[in-house]
Protein backbone atom coordinates (compact mmCIF):
# COMPACT_ATOMS: atom_id res chain seq x y z
CA UNK A 1 0.00 0.00 0.00
CA UNK A 2 2.99 2.57 0.86
CA UNK A 3 4.56 1.99 -2.28
CA UNK A 4 1.34 1.83 -4.68
CA UNK A 5 0.72 5.68 -2.75
CA UNK A 6 4.63 6.78 -3.29
CA UNK A 7 4.37 4.86 -7.41
CA UNK A 8 1.70 7.98 -7.51
CA UNK A 9 3.32 10.94 -5.81
CA UNK A 10 7.04 9.89 -7.71
CA UNK A 11 4.70 9.85 -11.21
CA UNK A 12 3.13 13.12 -10.26
CA UNK A 13 6.24 14.64 -9.50
CA UNK A 14 8.30 13.01 -12.37
CA UNK A 15 5.13 13.94 -14.91
CA UNK A 16 5.43 17.66 -13.77
CA UNK A 17 8.78 17.76 -14.71
CA UNK A 18 8.88 15.62 -18.29
CA UNK A 19 6.17 18.03 -19.26
CA UNK A 20 7.92 20.98 -18.48
CA UNK A 21 11.03 19.71 -20.15
CA UNK A 22 8.97 18.97 -22.91
CA UNK A 23 7.50 22.21 -23.76
CA UNK A 24 9.94 24.44 -22.14
CA UNK A 25 12.72 22.20 -23.30
CA UNK A 26 12.48 21.39 -26.44
CA UNK A 27 12.05 25.75 -27.23
CA UNK A 28 15.70 26.48 -25.20
CA UNK A 29 17.84 24.04 -26.67
CA UNK A 30 16.42 21.49 -29.70
CA UNK A 31 18.93 20.08 -30.67
CA UNK A 32 19.95 18.46 -26.80
CA UNK A 33 17.80 15.58 -26.76
CA UNK A 34 14.48 16.67 -27.73
CA UNK A 35 12.62 13.69 -26.53
CA UNK A 36 14.21 13.47 -23.01
CA UNK A 37 10.51 14.75 -21.84
CA UNK A 38 8.83 11.97 -23.53
CA UNK A 39 10.03 9.55 -22.32
CA UNK A 40 10.52 10.98 -18.35
CA UNK A 41 6.39 11.05 -19.24
CA UNK A 42 6.18 7.20 -20.49
CA UNK A 43 8.24 6.65 -16.87
CA UNK A 44 5.38 8.76 -15.33
CA UNK A 45 2.74 6.94 -16.65
CA UNK A 46 4.44 3.77 -15.45
CA UNK A 47 4.84 4.47 -11.88
CA UNK A 48 0.83 5.58 -12.03
CA UNK A 49 -0.52 1.88 -13.65
CA UNK A 50 2.37 0.05 -11.73
CA UNK A 51 0.39 2.10 -8.18
CA UNK A 52 -2.71 1.61 -9.44
CA UNK A 53 -1.87 -1.79 -10.09
CA UNK A 54 -0.82 -2.53 -6.37
CA UNK A 55 -3.55 -0.31 -5.02
CA UNK A 56 -5.77 -2.62 -7.18
CA UNK A 57 -4.00 -6.43 -6.71
CA UNK A 58 -3.98 -7.29 -10.28
CA UNK A 59 -1.90 -10.59 -11.06
CA UNK A 60 0.64 -8.26 -13.06
CA UNK A 61 1.17 -5.79 -10.54
CA UNK A 62 4.75 -7.22 -9.66
CA UNK A 63 5.80 -7.63 -13.09
CA UNK A 64 4.91 -3.86 -14.19
CA UNK A 65 6.43 -2.68 -10.27
CA UNK A 66 10.18 -4.53 -12.05
CA UNK A 67 9.67 -2.76 -15.41
CA UNK A 68 8.75 0.25 -13.60
CA UNK A 69 11.57 0.65 -11.51
CA UNK A 70 14.04 -0.79 -14.19
CA UNK A 71 12.84 2.19 -16.41
CA UNK A 72 13.17 4.75 -13.88
CA UNK A 73 16.95 3.58 -12.85
CA UNK A 74 17.31 3.87 -16.81
CA UNK A 75 15.59 6.76 -17.30
CA UNK A 76 17.36 8.49 -14.61
CA UNK A 77 20.86 7.31 -15.24
CA UNK A 78 20.48 8.57 -18.91
CA UNK A 79 19.29 11.73 -18.00
CA UNK A 80 22.06 12.81 -15.89
CA UNK A 81 25.02 12.16 -18.02
CA UNK A 82 27.39 14.73 -19.27
CA UNK A 83 26.79 15.96 -22.49
CA UNK A 84 23.33 17.04 -21.96
CA UNK A 85 22.64 16.54 -18.35
CA UNK A 86 18.90 17.47 -18.17
CA UNK A 87 18.66 16.43 -14.32
CA UNK A 88 20.72 17.35 -11.09
CA UNK A 89 22.71 15.12 -8.76
CA UNK A 90 19.39 15.12 -5.98
CA UNK A 91 17.07 14.44 -8.61
CA UNK A 92 19.55 11.39 -9.84
CA UNK A 93 19.52 10.70 -6.26
CA UNK A 94 16.08 10.11 -5.78
CA UNK A 95 14.89 8.84 -9.28
CA UNK A 96 17.68 5.81 -9.31
CA UNK A 97 17.24 5.07 -5.34
CA UNK A 98 13.46 5.10 -5.03
CA UNK A 99 13.59 2.82 -8.59
CA UNK A 100 16.64 0.34 -6.72
CA UNK A 101 14.40 0.24 -3.28
CA UNK A 102 11.13 -0.48 -5.34
CA UNK A 103 13.28 -3.16 -7.03
CA UNK A 104 14.19 -4.78 -4.27
CA UNK A 105 11.13 -4.52 -2.57
CA UNK A 106 9.46 -6.16 -5.17
CA UNK A 107 11.82 -8.91 -5.99
CA UNK A 108 12.33 -9.78 -2.80
CA UNK A 109 8.58 -10.25 -2.01
CA UNK A 110 8.19 -12.76 -4.49
CA UNK A 111 4.30 -12.65 -4.81
CA UNK A 112 3.64 -13.47 -1.06
CA UNK A 113 0.45 -12.41 -0.04
CA UNK A 114 -0.29 -9.51 2.24
CA UNK A 115 -1.84 -10.35 5.78
CA UNK A 116 -5.76 -9.48 6.05
CA UNK A 117 -6.06 -6.15 8.11
CA UNK A 118 -9.67 -6.89 9.88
Amino acid sequence: MVFAVLNILVALLLGFGAVQDLIVGGLRDPEAQPFMGLAGIVVSVLFIISGVAMLRKWPSARRLAIVTAISSIVFHGYAALPPHRKMGAPALIIGVGYGLVLLVITLSSKGKPEPAIN
